[in-house]
């Protein structure tokens, strides 16, 4: 007999989520697998509420605030569904974790919602996406902005969910950060070294005159403050290769433009940001996808990054900086290189003069890219629920 699981998820395309970046893809890809694989489940996706137009301006009243995440709270321990499954941080007390009064209204309702399941021998699973102290503290440490969340309050909520959890499913970087600092029971943690990723595919080639290169390279993602330094190491070296081609996709169009005029750079493209089928279609047309990310963060190392599991989808090779993680998943799957950045940027320019250097690790993607897609990180529990399902009656 099957038990209904209950997914609560912000719906990709719902303000504070673009259905592009890497929580939509997430909860697309999760949704999908869940609903097509396992005997055993039947899948309930409860999107949460977004709080509305005028949000700013709404939700300053602290009563419009706790009158949203109290319905959303009562929603959740209201449920009739077995199980019940989350990911954090995005849930609706993150955006008022600053609040003491939410703040305890949040973690009373949690609490109920355990004792409750305890009761009901319902199961509570948690997926963890991001840990946002980690990444502040990271910021903070490679120069950003000094840490502004409120950590005793943060940790008090994290303490709360993480306990309640039946499952805790987290990237294998998060098992240490996440066993030092809340009681968690080891054997309820579940582990995935690479982010699930299910490409999308357009209805028709998109209208969207690709520049062809000898060689494409492909960027996904914002080209913000934290990577900028190194985006531009890669353009001063991709402009040395004008048969080269460099694809990006994300925000950041204007500013990426006034560095290609002021280093000129002629053999890079930017898109903006389009939507996922068209990502997919543009990278399946490239050959290998670069990870920029600074090695100073801290935060950076624990995270596999959703631009791994996309590029590895589409069948990219991967040359990106030496984060631990991506750098040990590249390793296993044989799919590329990782090093410095001024590395990176000399290594860039031979893969694009010498493509016998990549060929190999583009094959192997290509056919690891069938792995990622069936989803096989997120299979092992649930595959795990599902055979505890007849005996959890």
């Amino acid at each position: 007999m099957s038990r209904q699981l209950a997914f609560y998820a912000f719906e990709p395309g719902a303000p504070g989520v673009p259905a592009a970046s890497a929580t939509g893809v997430f909860v697309r890809s999760l949704a999908n697998l869940l609903a097509s694989a396992t005997p055993g489940i039947d899948l309930q996706v409860r999107w949460l509420r977004p709080a509305g137009r005028g949000t700013g301006r709404r939700l300053a009243r602290w009563g419009a605030a706790a009158g949203w995440m109290a319905g959303e709270l009562v929603r959740l321990l209201g449920d009739p569904a077995d199980d019940l499954l989350f990911i954090y941080p995005k849930l609706p007390i993150m955006a008022h974790v600053g609040q003491p009064v939410m703040l305890g209204l949040a973690i009373w309702a949690y609490r109920a919602l355990a004792m409750k399941a305890r009761l009901r021998r319902r199961r509570i699973l948690v997926i963890v996406e991001d840990l946002p102290v980690e990444m502040a503290e990271g910021r903070a440490t490679a120069g950003g902005p000094p840490v502004e969340l409120d950590v005793k309050r943060l940790r008090a909520i994290e303490t709360v969910i993480f306990r309640a959890a039946d499952r805790l499913i987290v990237p294998e970087g998060f098992v240490v950060p996440i066993r030092d600092r809340h009681p968690v029971d080891p054997d309820r943690i579940r582990t995935f070294r690479r982010n699930i990723y299910l490409p999308a595919e357009p209805e028709g080639a998109p209208a969207i005159d690709f520049d062809d290169g000898a060689v494409n390279f492909f960027y996904s993602g914002s080209v913000d403050a934290h990577v900028a330094a190194n985006f531009r190491e890669i353009l001063r070296s991709i402009r040395n290769a004008p048969q080269t081609r460099l694809h990006v996709c994300g925000p950041g169009r204007e500013a990426v433009e006034e560095w290609l005029h002021e280093l000129a750079v002629p053999n890079v493209t930017h898109y903006g940001q389009v939507a996922i089928d068209v990502h997919d279609w543009l990278a399946r047309r490239c050959d290998v996808g670069l990870i920029l990310y600074p090695t100073d963060n801290p935060y950076n190392h624990l995270t596999p990054t959703m631009k791994y599991s996309a590029y590895l989808a589409n069948g990219l090779a991967v040359l990106s900086t030496d984060l631990r993680c991506v750098a040990e998943n590249v390793r296993k799957d044989g799919v590329g290189q990782t090093m410095p950045i001024a590395e990176l940027a000399l290594e860039l320019m031979r893969w694009a003069t010498r493509p016998q250097l990549w060929e190999s690790a583009k094959a192997r993607a290509e056919t690891e890219a069938a792995v990622v897609r069936s989803g096989v990180e997120m299979k092992s529990w649930i595959d795990e629920l599902a055979a505890e399902s007849g005996s959890v009656e």
